[in-house]
Order: structure tokens, then sequence, then C-alpha cells
């Protein structure tokens, strides 16, 4: 017997099992981001709103984030939270991130990360025209929530980070 199976006879099995497991991260994580960055589909400002009438009869909380804002990924969490609270009351969260095209990988990880169930997109452009265009009174303050009632009307805009009991308060004022 050569010397590679002898030591790999001399292994016990949880060993192998965290060697495998070792190799497996290794080899198929890249993978899976790469796979995880394609399906983050980027939409522009009209598309954004196209996304927000769709669910007409809905509470729609829409984010706005980007991995490398700080306030962007301690709230992160919380709409999480949120939505696997009250998504079977009639709440759909939308995720968009600011995040450069070139930054498609770290969005990837992110969200391999924290697994949210609810559509998470790439804004088409973080130029100034893509927050004009989406909202006038929005500058590019991140992150920021807009809350839209069951008609699909603007209810609140928030130009900061929410903690779960404010995205509660004003979450639950109309889904009752």
């Amino acid at each position: 017997m050569n010397g590679m199976m002898m030591a790999m006879k001399s292994l016990s099995k949880p060993s192998l099992n965290v060697i495998l497991a070792l190799l497996l991260v290794l080899f198929a994580s890249p993978a899976i981001i790469a796979e995880e960055a394609a399906e983050v589909k980027a939409v522009d400002a009209d598309q954004i709103k196209a996304l927000i009438a769709e669910q007409q009869g809905k509470v729609v909380v829409l984010n706005f984030w980007a991995t490398w804002c700080p306030p962007c990924i301690k709230e992160f969490p919380d709409l999480i939270k949120l939505y696997d609270t009250y998504e079977s009351k009639g709440l759909q969260v939308i995720a968009v991130s600011m995040n450069e095209p070139e930054e498609v990988e770290e969005i990837a990880e992110f969200l391999g990360k924290h697994k949210p169930r609810f559509p998470v997109y790439r804004a088409a452009s973080t130029e100034e025209e893509f927050y004009a265009d989406f909202d006038e009174k929005w500058w590019g303050e991140m992150p920021m929530t807009m809350v839209y009632d069951k008609a699909g009307n603007v209810v609140k805009m928030h130009k900061k980070p929410l903690t779960y009991e404010e995205f509660e308060q004003d979450v639950k004022a109309l889904i009752n």
C-alpha cells in the first residue's frame, strides 16, 4: 500500500468528513456564487415601478441597499424577519442593490449568506439620473426604504436605516 492510502486509512471517519466538506466548500463555492450572481437581475427605475405595480393588493416594502453600506447590511436581517413574519398576511419585500455591475459577486455572496426569500435585484445604473428617475425626493441616501399601501401608493419614505420595530410599525398599520 502506498503512503497516501495508509494515511487515508489512519484517518477517522469524522476526519474524512471534515476534509470532504472543506474540499466541497473550496471547489463548489465559486460556482454557487457565480450562479447566484447571474440570478441578480439588473432593473431600471421604470422596471422597479412595474414590479411594485404588479404587487397591487399587497403592502410593499421597497429597500435600496448595497454591500458596501454598513447600515444597509445591519438592517437586512430585519427585512428578512419582517418578510418571514408578514408574507402570509400580504406583505411583499423587494430589495434593490445599488452595487456597481462589477460587484455582482459581492451581492451574490451576501445573498448566499443571508438567503432572503423575497426578490432581490440590482439597479441597472448607479448614476444620479437613476435616483431622479425613480423619485425626485431621493438623492441617493442609503439605505432608502419606501413603503407602499395595497393600492400602490407611497405612504412612507425613509432615507435612513430602520429597526425591525420601525419596519413592523409601518407594515402593521397597512396590513390590518
